[in-house]
């Protein structure tokens, strides 16, 4: 029986052609839309991250801060300034710290030939480059013997390189900061970044802490950078961190205000809500799109049911049950969705590719490598959600011509034609 009533649909489908071929566009088109757009959604999700974590991933910043509460004796309204031993102090009291490095910065005059400016000058240690996703394009960043030995040796940022030496190889080169000579050993790749606590990595030149100190005053740090060892339990590493510092500077390690420790992941959840209501909306306007074709559907096969309207009378004066008419119709309408919608995907694939991606972030920040731009990834989430709403809106198509037809009256149906 399976079996006829295919034959049938094939035969229904095949002999009103032009009316399927225009069916089937409509529901190629809605398909394929609400594909490109749920994969626009994500594209434009994943740019987002990548650019977010530019600033380095899993990074923890802590600030200087002033005491709010009475501790060890001391008075409430204490400043608290961060120092090179609270860096030995957080490795020592916290050791599911991954990697830390203080951090000093100083604006400073800068000179190359003939040209001078002032910069960011960062002082770090090694460990900077890995928490702060300080990636090299050219040359190497810092080591520990750059530091360990005080080297003179600066490692500059992409728009520092731009603006001070064109399209000229800068690495080998000598730059003098505040009067001192330092050699350029490395020019990090271009960050387009979307957050930041400073002068952005781009227009910053880094140079050992232990060098920069012999030049200007250093002894209080502006932060420091954490990386912890593992993702999870972050509340109770950052207790951790606060504990450790409270025991070197004497306050409680209640008092938020003492030292500010920033967990940039919190801000992810920004981003994240920011991608999931564009994906929502992108989703509610693309299964719009395919409803339209699905009340294409359903008034075709309306169209279908009234012309056949003698044929259904027959076949239920034969000895058709309800049921033989019900899916009959409901296969016409579940073919055409099924076979659009496998049309609509591989349609939109084909788009996704010869699209490639679009310009976003990388474009407003000159980044060459195209990293923050949006990729129309067809990934297999949106594979599932498109099918998911085909599955609804086909169901929805076949089944009110079908249940019309169903209810037909033999005698009645065949005196209406």
């Amino acid at each position: 029986m399976i079996r006829h009533l295919l034959h049938e649909v094939w035969n229904a489908l095949s002999h009103y052609r032009l009316r399927t071929i225009l069916t089937l566009c409509s529901i190629i088109w809605g398909v394929a839309s609400l594909v490109l757009l749920l994969a626009y959604g994500n594209g434009f999700g994943s740019a987002m991250m990548a650019a977010f974590d530019q600033i380095g991933k899993d990074l923890i910043v802590i600030f200087p801060g002033q005491t709010s509460l009475q501790a060890g004796g001391e008075r409430a309204g204490r400043r608290i300034q961060l120092e090179l031993r609270d860096v030995e102090a957080l490795k020592e009291g916290v050791p599911t710290i991954e990697a830390v490095s203080p951090e000093v910065r100083r604006w400073l005059p800068v000179a190359y030939g003939p040209r001078t400016k002032n910069y960011s000058i960062a002082g770090v240690h090694a460990a900077f480059g890995r928490i702060r996703n300080a990636e090299v394009e050219d040359g190497r960043f810092l080591c520990d013997d750059d530091i360990r030995y005080r080297r003179r040796v600066a490692v500059i940022g992409a728009t520092f390189k731009k603006e001070l030496y064109n399209d000229r190889p800068a690495v080998g080169s000598i730059v003098k900061i505040k009067g001192v000579g330092f050699t350029v050993i490395g020019v990090l790749r271009k960050k387009t970044q979307i957050t930041n606590y400073s002068t952005p990595d781009d227009m910053t030149a880094f140079v050992p802490l232990t060098t920069l100190s012999t030049m200007v005053d250093a002894r209080y740090l502006n932060n420091i950078v954490v990386m912890p060892a593992s993702n999870r339990f972050r509340e109770r590493f950052i207790e951790s961190l606060r504990a450790s510092l409270a025991r070197a500077h004497r306050f409680s390690p209640r008092d938020e205000r003492a030292v500010t420790i920033m967990d940039w992941n919190q801000f992810r959840s920004i981003v994240t809500a920011l991608s999931t209501g564009l994906n929502l909306l992108l989703m509610i306007i693309g299964s719009l799109t395919l409803s339209i074709g699905a009340v294409g559907v359903i008034n075709i096969m309306l169209v279908s049911v009234n012309e056949r309207t003698r044929e259904i009378g027959v076949l239920r004066a034969i000895g058709a049950r309800r049921s033989h008419v019900l899916l009959q119709i409901m296969l016409e309408g579940l073919a055409l969705t099924t076979t659009g919608g496998v049309a609509g995907i591989l349609l939109a694939l084909l788009l996704s590719q010869a699209m490639g991606s679009l310009p976003l972030l990388s474009a407003l920040e000159q980044d060459p490598s195209g990293r923050a731009d949006i990729r129309l990834a067809v990934s297999g989430l949106v594979v599932l959600i498109a099918t998911c709403v085909l599955m609804l809106v086909g169901l929805a198509a076949a089944l009110v011509p079908a249940m019309r037809a169903a209810r037909l009256k033999p005698v009645e149906a065949i005196r209406g034609e």
